[in-house]
């Protein structure tokens, strides 16, 4: 470490060698999660509906998890390599692409999720008659979700390779990089941030109101969407909370808001790659949630999994008649047909 150093000379000078088990657990967490997220997110786009919004935005917060994690097993081999990219300025950019693709649809689905429920319970409606209306509805809002969500990754295919080349070139490259970085971080973090906590401080308020009504017969129904909503918003923020803070402070020390201390930026650097490991893994913590929240998703699991067990020809006779089940019968198609009918309306369950 040399104290004379100027900022951007002292970068250099600083030794940012890190823990190398990173290279070894990172990648396996991501294999996990490629594994994990394929699966699940599959299952959970096989179980919706799309004829109501909530069931839509459900869909396409599994459809960005699902595009995503196909890019996992690139990241794995990435981090191995000790950093080193391998397959090409053109994956580069696809992969840096779908990246921020996936943040920003899945916060936007979640946000549209969120203020789609107080929009419910504020104003009472109900499915009743309106399924062509909420189809229509729902293309919009999935539309407009993906659009700005599209536009807003843009950089991330356009500009990656260039930062990436022109890194040692000089501080232009370092602020222009560190403005995009803070530009992600205030669209696709603390604004929908902002506009969730809002939402749901006025639906706290309104929820021992709406619930203390009386018997209503969606209520058990509504608890359990929102308890399920929650879960996604709750998970999604503490996942990508520890990536955003380390690439803020990273932000204000290169912009100098901040002092830079090679001791603080060491550590800053030796997090990055947890914090971002801990945001990718957010994809395939989706479908364990709706297993844990769901009644209905566990039950459409199980109806696959005899399912496929029968195609393969591993159910004794005895077993097949688990999954028709109980006291009322059901067969399996009934209980897959089930599930799709709770997820159609507004007010069904995720």
């Amino acid at each position: 470490m040399t104290p004379n150093c100027e900022h951007l000379e002292a970068y250099y000078c600083c030794d940012y060698s890190e823990w190398r088990a990173t290279r070894v657990l990172i990648p396996a967490v991501y294999l996990l999660a490629f594994v994990a997220g394929t699966l699940g997110n599959g299952l959970v786009l096989t179980s919706r509906s799309s004829r109501s919004v909530t069931e839509s935005l459900i869909a396409s917060l599994a459809l960005a998890d699902l595009v995503f994690v196909t890019t996992l097993p690139l990241w794995a081999v990435y981090t191995a390599l000790d950093y080193h990219w391998p397959f090409g300025s053109v994956l580069c950019r696809i992969s840096s692409y779908l990246v921020a693709l996936n943040m920003y649809a899945s916060v936007f689905s979640l946000t549209s999720l969120s203020v789609e429920r107080y929009c419910v319970i504020v104003q009472g409606r109900n499915s009743n008659g309106a399924r062509s209306r909420a189809a229509a509805r729902a293309r919009q809002v999935v539309g407009g979700v993906w659009t700005a969500a599209c536009v807003l990754a843009l950089p991330a295919l356009l500009l990656r390779t260039v930062r990436e080349v022109h890194l040692e070139g000089g501080s232009d490259e370092l602020l222009w990089s560190t403005v995009l970085g803070l530009k992600s971080t205030l669209l696709g973090f603390l604004l929908p941030l902002t506009v969730l906590l809002l939402c749901y401080c006025s639906l706290g308020r309104l929820l021992s109101q709406h619930f203390s009504l009386g018997p209503r017969p969606d209520r058990p129904r509504q608890r359990r969407l929102l308890r399920v909503i929650t879960s996604l918003v709750l998970a999604f923020f503490l996942c990508w909370l520890p990536f955003h803070t380390n690439k803020t402070l990273s932000a204000l020390v290169e912009l100098g808001f901040l002092p830079y201390s090679c001791d603080f930026d060491q550590w800053l650097m030796g997090a990055h790659p947890y914090a971002i490991c801990l945001g990718y893994a957010n994809s395939c913590l989706n479908p364990l949630l709706y297993t844990c929240c769901d009644p209905a998703f566990r039950r459409y699991c199980r109806a696959v999994a005899h399912r496929i067990c029968r195609q393969q020809g591993r159910e004794s006779p005895s077993k097949s008649s688990v999954i028709q089940s109980g006291t009322k019968g059901e067969t399996e198609e009934e209980v897959v047909r089930d599930r799709v009918m709770e997820g159609q309306g507004d007010t069904a369950p995720a």
